[in-house]
């Protein structure tokens, strides 16, 4: 059996990265990332949804992350969909949704 979790989104940048380094030094840049989806409502009506997505990348890519991308940038990026479960400060569990990035490039 062959299973997959990958992603493929184009989109724009929200804000700069914001980059965090760990007691053990390694690296992780995140950002906000709004992709968009045109649809005709029953009356014919042109409408647009977008939709945000947190996306994270570690290592030598948190590295150019923080180099290169930039807000309101256009980026194509590959990685793969993480769900997460942690309890926050008033002691309430969150469910996160993240991409974890592969690979990407500034369009």
């Amino acid at each position: 059996r062959y299973y997959m979790n990958k992603v493929i989104l184009i989109g724009n940048v929200g804000a700069d990265p914001q980059e965090t380094t760990f007691e053990n030094g390694n690296k992780l840049a995140s950002f906000p990332l709004a992709t968009s989806r045109r649809y005709k409502d029953k009356e014919g009506n042109l409408l647009e949804h977008t939709s945000w997505h947190r996306i994270r990348f570690t290592g030598n890519n948190a590295d150019k992350v923080m180099r290169v991308v930039k807000k309101s940038a256009l980026v194509q990026l590959e990685g793969s969909i993480r769900y997460d479960t942690y309890t926050n400060k008033d002691n309430v569990e969150v469910n996160s949704t993240t991409i974890s990035g592969d690979n990407f490039k500034i369009l």
